[in-house]
């Protein structure tokens, strides 16, 4: 009998952590399974498989991740009828995004589309997956067991059906998300003024020597590394030396540099929750994983530990995306990132994210990054002819700096049009010089500010939006295309009731006709949106 099928698609590593847990679950009940890498996937060999998990996040607006377009392109193109197989989907999402769980709920209609049979409904998980994913697990597991005991009561057939051959190791180019490459650090800048609340940074990178190429709109992952001290902090709680080896995926190596390159030692895995603080409930695991880092866990109870056993407890460590800030032709062999240090407090100690630590800690110039290309197709710079309004506050602002300096080069003749937003203007007003540079130039026809901690009463873009409402309408229906980066818990949606709202009061259209008019411009291209 054919093993069970769970394959993974992630950005974050989040689908491949339930993956990896699903199949640990579906073995204790007796159910023989394979994790698969959907890039690892031979698409063609799907017809052939008796039942396949699929767990995936989504990305962006409703896009797969990275690592799950292959099979996706393939499923919604070229796909045969799949009469043989049994699936379920897991669905990972955030509410606050439009599409939510978009790529699941592909999946899963397309699979039911070519004839396969649903063994459970799809799940949907928000960003506090835990229960979702639990209940969805407790629920398949005891459907894939009547169907392996119907499929076992069958008499076999006359003739065998061909063996299935779904693992196709994917060769990943260096640049890739799996071959990532050292880019060497040129500056590292913090933007900020002195007083401001937040740190800033302006990072470029030199592409000099390496395999990538971009285009404007697109963004560059980092794979950071851990803190060494936390590292030894790691190893000293759990009694290892660092010497003991491990294996992570196909990596097997000395558990000092699994720590240091492969796992993730602050944000923990629910197993490590479950371990240490032996709790039965999927909702206090979350709460717990949530509200601890991996030292802090270590701390709290004294255990045993082999280096396979802490490998098993602990969650890969991701990447993290950046939108690109720079233009290949402005800036040739250059790649620029405006990156967010991430700071905050937890039991009495200051921490930072794991890439802010890397940045400001460990990117000095002359360092290594290990970097590589993430290409966005679904936010791309139109002809340098078009009109553009471009929103984005804070470290939003990133691609529009790009687009700004494409058409600079390009020197088009269209109209530029850019709403930023910050805290405070004297402190927080990113790339100010570059802005005020384009707008002197001619490239950047309007330049509107939304300065929020700088009067009494709180003022963000989509303020701005609605008192140039006329004049934006008016651009709207001479075609312009408006492109959105950054927030999408807040400041996307604000800024879609503030374009609607547009609409309606200048445009003549219903609020109905207006959300139908946002959307025909998507569809078109003309409202790209890049949140996260």
């Amino acid at each position: 009998m054919q093993p069970i099928y769970i394959v993974f698609g992630t950005e974050s590593g989040n689908a491949q952590g339930l993956a990896e847990r699903a199949a640990e679950a579906l073995e204790k009940k007796g159910l023989s399974c394979k994790v698969v890498d959907m890039l690892d996937l031979a698409y063609e060999s799907v017809a052939d498989l008796d039942t396949m998990l699929v767990i995936t996040s989504t990305y962006g607006n409703g896009d797969p991740p990275s690592n799950a377009e292959g099979l996706h392109a393939y499923l919604m193109k070229k796909a045969p009828m799949l009469p043989r197989l049994r699936f379920s989907v897991c669905g990972l999402g955030d509410t606050t995004y439009e599409r939510f769980c978009q790529c699941g709920k592909d999946f899963d209609r397309r699979l039911e589309e070519l004839g396969a049979t649903r063994l459970h409904p799809r799940q949907d998980c928000d960003v506090d997956y835990e229960v979702p994913f639990e209940k969805w697990l407790a629920a398949v597991i005891p459907a894939l067991q009547a169907a392996q005991q119907e499929a076992a009561a069958q008499p076999p057939p006359t003739t065998p059906p061909p063996e299935p051959q779904p693992i196709a190791k994917h060769v990943d180019v260096p640049g890739t998300r799996r071959n990532p490459v050292a880019a060497r650090v040129l500056a590292n800048l913090n933007l900020n003024g002195a007083g401001s609340t937040k740190e800033t940074r302006h990072v470029a990178l030199s592409l000099d020597g390496l395999p990538i190429s971009y285009e404007v709109g697109d963004s560059i992952g980092i794979w950071p590394d851990n803190d060494p001290e936390k590292v030894a902090a790691v190893l000293r709680l759990t009694g290892l030396s660092g010497t003991e080896t491990a294996r992570v995926g196909d990596i097997e190596a000395p558990i000092a540099e699994l720590l240091r390159n492969k796992l993730d030692i602050q944000e923990p895995d629910v197993r490590l929750v479950d371990r240490v603080l032996e709790t039965a409930n999927a909702e206090d695991r979350q709460a717990a994983a949530r509200s601890h880092h991996v030292i802090d866990l270590l701390e709290r109870r004294k255990l045993a530990w082999s280096a396979h056993d802490l490998v098993h407890h602990l969650r890969p460590l991701a990447p993290r995306l950046y939108s690109i800030a720079s233009s290949p032709l402005a800036h040739p062999r250059e790649v620029h990132l405006l990156i967010d240090v991430v700071r905050y407090e937890l039991f009495g100690r200051p921490r930072m994210g794991i890439t802010s630590e890397l940045v400001v800690n460990r990117a000095a110039p002359g360092a290594a990054v290990s970097i590589y290309h993430h290409p966005t197709p679904s936010f791309r710079l139109r002809d340098p002819d078009d009109d553009v309004v471009m929103i984005g506050p804070g470290t939003g602002v990133a691609p529009f700096r790009a687009f700004l300096e494409e058409r600079c080069e390009r020197r088009g003749k269209g109209r530029s049009w850019l709403f930023f937003g910050a805290r405070n203007q004297a402190t927080d007003f990113f790339y100010r010089t570059d802005f005020e540079r384009f707008s002197q130039g001619g490239v950047l026809t309007n330049l509107d500010v939304a300065f929020s901690r700088d009067q009494q009463d709180k003022v963000y873009v989509q303020h701005r939006l609605a008192e140039r409402g006329a004049e934006l309408a008016a651009w709207i229906a001479n075609g312009a295309t408006i492109y959105v980066c950054g927030d999408a818990k807040h400041m996307a949606p604000d800024v879609h009731a503030a374009l609607r709202d547009i609409l309606v009061t200048y445009g003549k259209q219903t609020p109905e006709g207006a959300v139908a008019e946002l959307e025909r411009m998507a569809g078109e291209g003309r409202y790209q949106r890049d949140v996260y």
